[in-house]
């Protein structure tokens, strides 16, 4: 039997592709991040999918805040643009 999840996980499979590679190429302009992991959180209905990014080179709090809300900006406007944008508000990302 195929849960609401797991129908959930396959329709998402290939925007999450698409933000994936999108968010990795992105994040490499910024010396302060280090490798990226990517972790899947199930939730009853949908998944959180959490971008976790190293922090390096002991990075202010300030600029690292400054990062995340270019990260997020950046990624909102990029989902909007690839239509999908169900996917970005399921998208966690963290510093």
């Amino acid at each position: 039997m195929t849960t609401r999840l797991d129908r959930f996980k396959k329709e998402m499979e290939p925007a999450k592709e698409i933000y994936t590679k999108e968010i990795k190429d992105f994040a490499r302009k910024f010396d302060a991040l280090g490798e990226m992991t990517l972790r899947e959180r199930p939730d009853i209905d949908t998944m959180d999918y959490i971008y976790s990014f190293e922090k390096v080179n002991g990075t202010s709090p300030e600029e690292l805040d400054s990062i995340h809300n270019e990260l997020y900006n950046h990624m909102k406007n990029f989902s909007k643009e690839k239509n999908i944008h169900e996917f970005y508000m399921n998208a966690i990302i963290h510093l």
